[in-house]
């Protein structure tokens, strides 16, 4: 290994312990701000010691640390917090300032919880278990050589612990075993546990009994993906796994003693079939051997994280969904948005590495009841999807989903990357699921070309005082080195890869660890419609309903009639879900269209509908294609037209938008000179919400 390589691995050992933490270097621009605490919590054992963090110290102040249980945690002038006894405990931080410091100011409390040490299971990672979107600027680490180091017998480094209920991808440690014997070797088959490659700390406690020092051999070896681009899509023809190995090292094992050492491996993206191997001639015991899994030195994973918060909203309705959850009851998370949310991208193999079953999976085990089997999850998301077309689909993606009559518990949007002047239809799905019950967190996906609509679309979450998430924002806050973070986080055309989906999830469980940890406040949404919308149009789509081609318009009172006329074919070339739907895989977008085929004739598509508004989401496909034109009682209103460059994505055109409900008379026909042209309408919307 190149020295720059070993200074950074070392670099690496001496600042980490037994879980991720934070370290924090002051800098000239810091001066200036106001200090904070940089911890927040601290999982501690007994007789072991962490340090509190303070960001922005100032050399004029001083810092005062007491705990609330000397008998669980004891705290010293400096903030090193040891853990006495098993318990929890709270140490208050203060700032003294000005002539003898009689200016005070509470910088917060810390939550401090004392384990005992001894830890007796032994676990094993599973093969699709997630661990840590690792980074590293070294992507081709096959030659290199683990650093060994010999373990400090003082106490671990104090590094900020890890949150109690949930554990962040970045902090996460597998103990693969502990207290087992083996005899000359023992070997560790860790699947895909280092699937998102970077750093990987190996610590391992060894002790033998030969009565002589032995010399030990660690090494490790696996496999990684290596695979060519074609755009963002995976060329899967050119698909191979390349071998990756470190060379083995040598270190002595004295007899009748435990000795720790620390290996730091550097690990290529989607490696697979991990393993470690410790090589020790004669009978030995492996007490304590824990995988370690490094963020991006560059990148600041963790602070990245704490800052991707955008707002705190009113936490009631999500509170609720927590406390659900740990009691037993079934709750539902549901994701509605674009090809992110959908999961493009999201791995080379699985479509669960998605940020949206990734976060639904991290909160089934923080917060669900036993297996967590209780908790349900809906992935809603579509790519190319805007808010127009996400709240046609709302009706059928989401709501149709649940049981008859039930909505989800927490609905996530993200539409702020597809949409154009989309911001009524925005506005008009959180307020039809908050009218309907559901908590409603807004989600600004990862995206490098800018923040796309989140200036905008957060203004509107205010208004509703909701929860809103913006990994962006984080990595705008936090991240040093751009370069860096797009190599990591993101496939070529802006979308992320699973580095970028598992940080996205670790941003949601990051807002959920806030919301547990806060005290309950009251419901601020007890009548939606006495909330003025932000945009014009915004309350214009409440509570729409989608229309297809199977529709049973007898369960629909405001359908009057419908005859699909010359619109009764079907369309199968069109995109298909990248996830599986209603036990579908490859389910193609909207199975149910009415299609106009070219020996269709010239009937027209005709319904009579009461409504306040009505959107038409027809099949873009360019070539070929005919236009259509469509009449709202007996008068042209719009032309629905193909453009070259269509990838049979879905187009949405308003119709009829108001405030008052009407009878409607409308009628779709193919264009004169097309009518022997194919033309695909997908779906219909309307909304019979008086205003």
């Amino acid at each position: 290994m190149r020295l720059n390589k070993i200074k950074k691995a070392l670099c690496y050992v001496l600042s980490s312990a037994m879980v991720i933490g934070t370290l924090y270097v002051s800098t000239p621009a810091d001066a200036a701000k106001k200090a904070k605490l940089g911890t927040k919590r601290i999982n501690v054992n007994v007789k072991r010691s962490k340090t509190i963090v303070i960001k922005n110290k100032s050399s004029k102040c001083k810092y005062t640390f007491k705990s609330s249980k000397k008998a669980v945690a004891k705290v010293t002038k400096k903030g090193k917090v040891t853990g006495v006894k098993k318990g929890t405990a709270k140490i208050t931080v203060k700032e003294l300032s000005g002539k003898k410091f009689k200016k005070s100011r509470k910088l917060g409390v810390v939550k401090v919880k004392v384990n005992n040490n001894a830890a007796k299971t032994t676990t094993a990672p599973v093969a699709n278990q997630t661990q840590a979107p690792v980074i590293s600027q070294t992507q081709a680490p096959a030659s290199s050589t683990p650093v060994i180091t010999a373990a400090p017998t003082e106490a671990p480094v104090e590094t900020e612990q890890p949150k109690e209920t949930m554990t962040p991808a970045y902090e996460k440690t597998s103990l693969v075993s502990t207290g087992t014997e083996y005899t000359d070797s023992a070997r560790f088959e860790l699947g895909e546990a280092m699937i998102y490659g970077g750093l990987c700390d190996v610590t391992l406690s060894v002790k033998q009994e030969s009565g002589s020092t032995k010399k030990a051999n660690l090494s490790y070896d696996g496999t990684y993906l290596s695979f060519k681009l074609n755009g963002a899509y995976i060329d899967k023809s050119s698909m191979n796994y390349d071998t990756v190995s470190g060379d083995s090292v040598e270190f002595d094992v004295e007899s009748g003693k435990t000795v720790e050492y620390t290996a730091t491996f550097e690990v290529p993206k989607y490696s697979s079939d991990f393993n470690i191997a410790l090589d020790l001639e004669g009978k030995f015991t492996i007490e304590k051997f824990e995988i370690n899994t490094k963020p991006c030195e560059s990148a600041e994973y963790s602070n990245m994280v704490d800052n991707s918060l955008l707002a705190n909203g009113n936490n009631a309705r999500i509170k609720k969904a927590i406390e659900k959850a740990k009691a037993g009851e079934d709750v539902t998370l549901a994701y509605l948005g674009g090809s992110i949310t959908e999961g493009f991208a999201a791995s080379e193999t699985k479509n669960s590495d998605c940020y949206a079953e990734t976060s639904y999976n991290e909160f089934k085990q923080a917060f669900g009841k036993g297996d967590g089997s209780n908790v349900h999850f809906i992935n809603a998301g579509m790519s190319g999807t805007p808010s127009s077309l996400g709240i046609i689909r709302y009706q059928r993606d989401v709501l149709d989903q649940m049981k008859f009559g039930e909505v989800p518990d927490i609905l996530f949007i993200d539409f702020a990357v597809n949409d154009g002047n989309d911001g009524e239809t925005y506005e008009s799905i959180i307020r039809t699921a908050l009218e309907q019950g559901s908590a409603v967190v807004l989600m600004f996906v990862l995206y490098t070309k800018g923040c796309a609509h989140e200036n905008d679309y957060s203004v509107i979450g205010k208004n509703y005082d909701l929860y809103m998430v913006s990994p962006g924002q984080g990595q705008r806050k936090a991240c040093t080195n751009k370069d860096a973070f797009d190599e990591w986080f993101y496939w070529t055309d802006g979308h992320p890869d699973v580095g970028g989906h598992r940080y996205m999830a670790d941003c949601i469980m990051n807002m959920f660890k806030t919301v547990d940890d806060e005290a309950e406040e009251t419901d601020n949404i007890t009548d939606v419609n006495s909330i003025k919308p932000s945009n014009q149009k915004g309350d214009f789509y409440v509570g729409m309903k989608t229309l297809e081609a199977t529709t049973d318009i007898s369960k629909h009172e405001a359908v009057k009639s419908l005859n699909p006329g010359g619109f009764s074919g079907n369309d199968d070339s069109q995109p298909s879900l990248q996830y599986k739907k209603d036990g579908i895989d490859g389910m193609k977008w909207f199975p149910n269209e009415w299609a106009h085929t070219s020996s269709s004739g010239d009937e027209s598509f005709t319904m009579t509908v009461s409504c306040n508004s009505l959107m038409i989401a027809y099949k873009q496909a360019g070539s070929g294609f005919g236009k259509a034109e469509v009449y709202v009682d007996d008068k042209l209103v719009k032309t629905l037209s193909n453009v070259t460059g269509g990838w049979n994505n879905a187009v949405i055109e308003k119709i009829i938008a108001g405030k008052t409900v009407a009878e409607h008379k409308v009628e779709i026909k193919m264009a004169a000179g097309d009518e022997n042209k194919p033309f695909t309408i997908y779906a219909i919307g309307y909304t019979d919400h008086e205003k």
